[in-house]
């Protein structure tokens, strides 16, 4: 099946998979704003202590969600409120957690937040996505902890509420949940949703093959997908009943293979990388400029979804 060139290129493969191929363009970019994260959050004495207090408080309970002295590794992911968002001070307050924590004990390892960051970099999730025990876990596990520790913030009007807790990735434990009270009005500026990765992909890096145009500029037309058939699903995805969509940056070549696909916006459960898996054995008609085939770039969204 064919697409005409001047509009929005559109394939549906239905089963548990569907795409769309769309042109390159500032609207179809429309993300969630990311901030720079440079600065530590500036505590209190008394912040300190209550941070302090409730770092012993998690250790103290840490084998209620079965983590040993000497057999644990905790991941401590950023900080989210009630919309699941995370924020600047929900990730300030997960950074100086996770270093109290490790301030505290020896016995127990916990994960260098900077390989959170750079894996929320590479694999651009939302924090939403983030939303259950399973998708805690399974990032969990890519960055080798065996327990991870939720932690929220919420606003009723006063000091800022924060729990947390732990649950263990290979045991079902979960250990109680701790809170205090976060008495810092001026810190609440800092509550607004962002996401921990940039709103944009490095253009430096858009593509390795010199010259690709973008579909939609310059008469440029869309490719047109010939063969797409659907990718395999992920059996952690399947085990957690995940539906959700993968957005990738495809570069078509003349000859109408796929040569790159970059990650967007992405999904949990190593979707991200079925996704790309699949797009690398399409075929399209490729596209076209002044009824010549050239390299193109376009948006890509594949719809994973479980009957």
């Amino acid at each position: 099946m064919l697409f005409s060139g001047s509009h929005i290129s559109r394939l549906a493969l239905f089963l548990s998979f569907t795409t769309f191929l769309t042109p390159l363009s500032p609207a179809t970019l429309e993300v969630s704003p990311a901030q720079a994260l440079q600065t530590s959050l500036a505590l209190t004495s008394q912040q300190r202590d209550q941070l302090h207090d409730l770092a012993a408080r998690v250790l103290h309970h840490a084998d209620k969600a079965g983590c040993k002295k000497s057999a644990c590794t905790i991941l401590v992911p950023n900080f989210t409120g009630s919309s699941g968002s995370t924020s600047v001070l929900g990730v300030q307050l997960a950074d100086a957690f996770s270093k109290e924590l490790d301030s505290q004990q020896n016995a127990i390892k916990i994960i260098d937040r900077s390989r959170l960051q750079s894996f929320l970099e590479e694999e651009r999730i939302p924090t939403v996505l983030f939303n259950s025990e399973k998708a805690f876990c399974w990032m969990g596990k890519q960055l080798r902890a065996t327990t991870v520790l939720r932690g929220t913030t919420e606003d009723r009007g006063g000091p800022l509420r924060v729990q947390v807790s732990l649950f263990s990735c290979v045991k079902d434990k979960v250990g109680p949940v701790e809170e205090f009270a976060f008495a810092d009005s001026d810190s609440k500026q800092d509550l607004s949703p962002i996401e921990p990765f940039p709103t944009t992909l490095d253009s430096s890096k858009s593509s390795s093959i010199p010259l690709v145009l973008r579909a939609g500029d310059g008469g440029v037309t869309a490719p047109a997908c010939l063969y797409c058939p659907p990718p395999d699903y992920t059996d952690p995805a399947r085990e957690a009943r995940f539906n959700g969509t993968v957005l990738l940056q495809l570069t078509v070549s003349e000859h109408g293979r796929t040569s790159e696909a970059r990650v967007f916006r992405g999904l949990p459960f190593g979707l991200n990388e079925a996704a790309k898996r699949a797009v690398h054995d399409w075929q399209f008609k490729p596209a076209s400029k002044d009824g010549e085939p050239v390299a193109c770039m376009v948006m890509m969204e594949a719809t994973f979804r479980l009957k």
